[in-house]
């Protein structure tokens, strides 16, 4: 496995990881919702920013137009079905973010649920079909090409440090939940 594959299943990792929590989060009855807001909003903050901004844009602007861009044909239409699940995740952490700015804990647990099936299956997809092609298309010169692309990618759109700010709020998370 390339270092480029590699990368995006450690972030699949966290992601899966971060909804394990947020599972935990819904369910803990031992605070309620207005005492849960500053943690769901973290999450919010989080699925918007390595989730979605960081890890999706890694997979649009590199491994899916590489893809593309070098022959490799979306004949079962699996990267078009993926893109458009990045787009409907999109929409569910819109919908989270407007339903906590409402006060709306009953629609937020509701988008936050719809996205974590959402993305178990996406991930799913992924990391047994697409990850898989990749590897076998991209060889090693090819991933640690797009590594440093995607390194630099997340460094110019999300900036120095949030990427450890992010994996402190799941440490956080973890002990609270």
């Amino acid at each position: 496995m390339g270092k480029a594959i590699q990368d995006l299943r450690k972030e699949h990792d966290a992601i899966l990881h971060v909804l394990e929590i947020v599972d935990k989060m819904l369910k803990d009855n031992t605070k309620d919702d207005s005492a849960k807001l500053p943690s769901y909003n973290e999450v919010v903050y989080f699925l918007k920013i390595f989730a979605d901004k960081c890890h999706h844009g890694k997979e649009e602007k590199y491994l899916f137009r590489e893809m593309a861009d070098r022959g490799v044909y979306d004949e079962d239409g699996l990267m078009e079905v993926l893109q458009q699940e990045h787009n409907q995740g999109r929409e569910l952490i819109a919908q989270m973010d407007k339903a906590l700015s409402a006060g709306d804990f009953a629609d937020f647990k509701t988008s936050m649920t719809g996205y974590g099936y959402l993305i178990r299956s996406h991930i799913r997809k992924e990391n047994e079909a697409l990850f898989a092609r990749a590897d076998d298309f991209f060889d090693f010169a090819e991933q640690d090409r797009m590594f440093e692309a995607f390194e630099k990618y997340e460094e110019n759109v999300i900036g120095h440090g949030v990427h450890e700010e992010l994996h402190g709020l799941i440490h956080k998370w973890d002990e609270e939940f």
